[in-house]
């Protein structure tokens, strides 16, 4: 499959997985399941070959550069390891074209090459496996983000707390006890204006 397809399916687990390690493990792990599909390849040339293999390669590096980008701080290791795994199987290509020889051991070349599952008309398979892994990868992302506190909305019973205040106090305002005492609140002041500072007791 596709560079391209690996580095998006990495994204995908590194925004499922919070922890590197794990996210890096499962991308590896991702690259050989998805190898073992049906997929795009069966070049008729090696002229062929890279006419798609360097934009792959290039588009690749620029949507692990952009993911990095808008994903949360706090999932960021763990989505860039989950890239990073997943496009490791294929680092033989690039070392083959230019060098000459696999950084991997030779069984694991052998298995990686037969499990292939390559047609030379699946490009279309590609494209759908893009769109999928792109949608689901930013779907993880987005609701990874970290949502804004909000202020707490009162519920029924705070809100209706004056209301029953106030209706207690009326109803102890109806009270008999309530008035008399209302009578003796409201006649201290009375008897301090009606006591003049020009009258003085008798001594």
């Amino acid at each position: 499959m596709l560079l391209t397809n690996h580095v998006l399916s990495g994204a995908l687990i590194g925004g499922l997985i919070r922890r590197p390690a794990p996210a890096f493990a499962v991308g590896v792990a991702s690259h050989f399941v998805l190898d073992a599909m049906p997929h795009w390849g069966k070049w008729a040339s090696q002229r062929h070959f890279l006419r798609v293999a360097v934009p792959d390669g290039l588009i690749s590096l620029a949507t692990m550069g952009a993911i990095a980008v808008v994903s949360p701080p706090d999932r960021r290791p763990a989505v860039v390891a989950g890239m990073a795994g997943a496009a490791l199987p294929d680092l033989d290509k690039p070392t083959m074209l230019w060098f000459g020889w696999s950084p991997f051991p030779a069984p694991v070349d052998r298995f990686h090459s037969r499990i292939q599952r390559e047609a030379p008309r699946r490009a279309h398979i590609e494209v759908l496996a893009a769109g999928a892994f792109a949608a689901a990868a930013l779907i993880a992302l987005r609701r990874s983000r970290p949502q804004p506190l909000s202020r707490p909305q009162p519920n029924a019973l705070s809100a209706s707390l004056p209301f029953l205040a106030g209706r207690a106090v009326a109803l102890a305002a109806a009270r008999p006890g309530f008035g008399s005492a209302g009578t003796v609140a409201t006649r201290l002041p009375t008897q301090a204006v009606m006591m003049s500072p020009l009258e003085e007791k008798p001594t």
